[in-house]
């Protein structure tokens, strides 16, 4: 069956074939009708036709001519005039199959209803009718041939149900497919199996409510293995409605106890978006261990040893990745960083390389730009992005070379000629947001907060619920001004969105801390160093630690910090702000 399309621009069109098509063997084929002399589709001529076989004929001829030179649609229109009142089986048959592919179902409905009146009983004109309805909104209709076609394949196969569940899911639409089985459901029988196949069609169409609804039913009357699927499907629609925790909740205690690896995989999956890496470890490595060569299984273990630093367990499972011809790209950007996590600097640069090919070329770019930076200097770093713009021929690829030597220039403290390259990418991005961002944080760091707020600005005209920019330009009110207020209902927004980004906790511990509620800074922050103990995170907490009275514990912390990141900035800032506020409660 071929996909489907309602195009309703020739719908007016359609019905005028139709009705030329039904009143051929009058005058039709002596005068095309008044109703298509105006349209500019088929291609009629201008003197009148002498029967009803040359007008057929001709209709046919031209039909099959158009669709050698790929005009498909005026040769549907060929097609359904050519079939008319005509008693060839063939004919009516070939017309709606070209009707289809046009994606025209009213014109592919008036062939097949000349069709199924030649050939009642074909499985073929069911199942057309079924998905025609189907994509006309008929769906009642749609339900009839769908019972019809499940009674045929059940005598002559064995799966009716099966099958038509099929035939909708390849050809349907999701969200027309969805509406058939669920009147299928209330009109012809409601098992668990029914119930299975509508969860499934309406994840698809994005319904999770009636995925919640329909999966509820079988977790009441199906069997076991019917009870582990519709629990599969409850807990994706619930990830869909960021009901995270309740998913998990769902999906846990089956996932303990299956033997199903897709169901234990779901959950893997889910442990990771919830950010409980801890957990979902011992789960992949489990199902690498029964499933060693499955690819999806390799990259996620893979990067959940790459996060920990242990590159020595992460390196040969991104090694077997690489062997796959389709992963080879993105293996060898995890590759390139194992092997600088490892100190092997050539050997990274050379997977960076590999890397560049890929979907993570851009972060290749970036990555290898900063490591030059970091290994042969700035120079280096600056030359080797200069080729690259040098060779670039697409305006995305300049965008990207643009970007990293914009970014490299601000990490340098180089913040002006930074903006200067990111201007220089404006003009070639078809796509801001990333650059409007980047520009803002140096012009953050310029102290330029009136350009750096226009720039995010922009970017929530583009989406309002950008939680990076909502974040960022929130954090950036705190620090550089004193609109501690305006600062904390964009970081709330960021958090609604993001509840369990450490990042938005920390910028909502210090918007509280700056508005003077440092006991609620406190629990804010505390959450956001478990999640992530960076040096900025840590050193806001060890200051809020201080302010609360809690000098010993902000010490111990700060001395933990320091031995991680001696030379960091912000650590060594607040570590004599802690001696002076100890001295004045000395």
């Amino acid at each position: 069956m071929s996909r489907f399309h309602v195009s309703h621009r020739f719908v007016g069109l359609s019905l005028a074939l139709v009705i030329a098509g039904c009143t051929v063997g009058t005058q039709s084929f002596a005068e095309p009708p008044a109703t298509l002399s105006t349209l500019a589709g088929p291609l009629l001529p201008k003197e009148p036709f002498q029967s009803e076989t040359s007008y057929q004929l001709y209709n046919t001829l031209v039909a099959e001519m158009l669709i050698r030179q790929g005009k498909i649609k005026q040769a549907a229109q060929h097609y359904v005039l050519a079939v008319g009142q005509s008693k060839d089986q063939a004919l009516a048959k070939r017309a709606t199959e070209v009707a289809i592919q046009a994606g025209e179902p009213v014109l592919a409905k008036a062939a097949l209803d000349q069709w199924a009146s030649l050939e009642p009983d074909t499985v073929e004109v069911h199942q057309y009718r079924a998905l025609l309805n189907a994509q006309l909104g008929n769906y009642d209709l749609a339900v009839e041939d769908v019972v019809w076609v499940r009674d045929y394949m059940q005598k002559k196969e064995g799966h009716g149900f099966e099958y038509v569940v099929s035939l909708l899911a390849l050809d349907a639409g999701a969200a027309n497919a969805y509406e058939v089985i669920k009147r299928y459901a209330e009109k012809v029988e409601s098992t668990p199996k029914v119930q299975l196949v509508l969860a499934t069609f309406a994840l698809n169409a994005n319904k999770m409510e009636a995925v919640l609804a329909s999966t509820e039913s079988v977790q009441t009357s199906g069997d076991a293995a019917q009870k582990e699927e519709a629990v599969r499907l409850r807990a994706k629609a619930l990830l869909s409605l960021e009901r995270v925790s309740e998913a998990l909740t769902t999906l846990e205690p089956y996932a303990k106890t299956t033997k199903n690896q897709e169901l234990k995989l779901e959950y893997g999956r889910m442990l990771i978006m919830a950010d409980r890496r801890d957990d979902a470890r011992p789960i992949y490595k489990q199902l690498y261990a029964e499933q060693p060569d499955n690819a999806d299984i390799l990259y996620t273990l893979g990067l959940l040893h790459l996060e920990q630093d242990e590159f020595v367990f992460a390196e040969p499972l991104m090694k077997k990745l690489l062997d796959i011809p389709e992963r080879k790209y993105e293996a060898s950007y995890f590759l390139a960083q194992i092997y600088e996590g490892q100190k092997r600097i050539d050997e990274a640069l050379k997977a960076y390389d590999e890397a560049l090919n890929g979907d993570f070329a851009r972060d290749a770019i970036g990555r290898k730009s900063a490591l030059l930076h970091k290994e042969q200097g700035l120079p280096a770093a600056q030359a080797w992005l200069d080729s690259l713009l040098e060779k670039a021929t697409l305006p995305e690829q300049k965008v990207t070379a643009l970007m990293a030597k914009g970014q490299l220039l601000h990490d340098a403290g180089q913040y002006q000629p930074a903006i200067d390259l990111f201007n220089k990418a404006e003009e070639f991005a078809s796509k801001k947001r990333d650059i409007l961002y980047a520009r803002s944080l140096s012009y953050d760091r310029m102290g330029k907060v009136e350009q750096a707020e226009k720039d995010l600005r922009e970017i929530l005209q583009l989406d309002p619920k950008d939680a990076d920019a909502l974040n960022a330009l929130g954090y950036m009110l705190v620090v550089s001004t004193t609109r501690y207020q305006d600062a904390y209902d964009l970081i709330k927004q960021a958090l609604d969105l993001r509840p369990d980004n450490p990042a938005v906790m920390d910028s909502m511990g210090w918007a509280l801390f700056k508005k003077g509620d440092a006991k609620g800074a406190e629990e804010w922050l505390r959450k956001a160093h478990d999640k992530m103990p960076d040096p900025e995170i840590g050193a806001h907490l060890v200051e809020v630690l201080s302010v609360n009275g809690k000098i010993e514990e902000a010490r111990t912390l700060l001395k933990a910090m320091l031995a991680k990141y001696p030379d960091d900035k912000q650590l060594v800032d607040v570590k004599q702000r802690i001696a002076a506020l100890a001295d004045q409660t000395n």
